[in-house]
């Protein structure tokens, strides 16, 4: 692969950084999806042998530095999420993209419930139905960036 696929990669998961620290008001950030699980679980899928935990590892770290959260906590949840999808990744390519989006949607709940079980003695927080809306979100955006970053790929001739 050139250098050209790289940059695609890095910028596509530089974006989802972005979008995952845009500043929300309360009343719509429950609706934001976890950007950054969703690319690096396509690039894990697309090209498991290029894009792996350590892209992983390096967007959870980067992802808690930029949202300010506990240091390494993203950090194991993609690892986790990673794994799962590398592990699998031919089973899942065989999946219809509904049923990508299913897992998807159990990956984002396992992140999220994992970040509030960590996270809720700290900050106080009362566990609620609120919790799980961004992994349900997470799971509607799986089918756009999934053609997206397919896109982008097949364009750039990525893995």
């Amino acid at each position: 692969m050139n250098l050209k696929g790289h940059l695609v990669v890095a910028l596509s998961i530089a974006v989802a950084l972005g979008l995952g620290g845009l500043p929300l008001a309360p009343s719509i950030a429950y609706l934001w999806p976890d950007w950054v699980l969703l690319t690096i679980s396509y690039w894990g899928l697309a090209a498991p042998h290029r894009y792996g935990l350590g892209v992983a590892f390096a967007a959870g770290l980067l992802q808690d530095v930029s949202s300010a959260t506990l240091l390494g906590l993203h950090a194991l949840t993609y690892v986790l999420a990673m794994y799962l999808i590398i592990e699998n990744h031919l089973r899942l390519r065989l999946l219809h993209l509904w049923g990508q989006t299913l897992v998807l949607f159990f990956l984002a709940l396992v992140s999220i419930l994992f970040q509030v079980w960590v996270e809720g003695p700290m900050e106080d927080l009362a566990p609620n139905l609120w919790a799980v809306v961004p992994a349900v979100t997470t799971a509607l955006f799986w089918s756009p960036v999934f053609l997206l970053l397919r896109s982008l790929r097949q364009r750039f001739a990525i893995a």
